[in-house]
């Protein structure tokens, strides 16, 4: 950790939020964040297109401020990042860090596909 204080809603679970130095994906807590299934739903909204936190909202049926936390941990996390626009923050997808995350796990894959086949002992 880089000394950046905690998320407080992971905080008071016991975890905290993984922070990025120099801008490097962390997998781990790439992978944490998208383990709740919350933010695979916005995640893959976004996808489709950039959206604000109202359509967010709409689309999902959650509480505006599960959407704001939620997007907070998919923000840290390199997932997402937003701009403002006509005073409406806009969220849209980092496909370089779905891409840096999708090679690392395609290396484990063909590491994994390789020791698949030795004899154990």
């Amino acid at each position: 950790m880089d000394g950046a204080p905690e998320d407080q809603g992971d905080a008071r679970k016991g975890r905290q939020v993984e922070r990025h130095v120099d801008g490097q994906v962390d997998n781990a807590a790439v992978l944490t964040a998208l383990a709740e299934p919350r933010r695979i739903e916005l995640l893959r909204l976004l996808t489709d297109r950039q959206l604000c936190t109202r359509d967010l909202v709409t689309a999902t049926g959650m509480a505006q401020p599960l959407v704001s936390h939620h997007l907070r941990v998919l923000r840290q996390t390199m997932l997402v990042d937003s701009t403002v626009c006509a005073n409406l923050r806009v969220y849209r997808v980092r496909a370089d860090t779905l891409r840096v995350l999708g090679e690392r796990l395609g290396v484990m894959a063909e590491r994994a596909a390789v020791t698949a086949y030795e004899e154990p002992c």
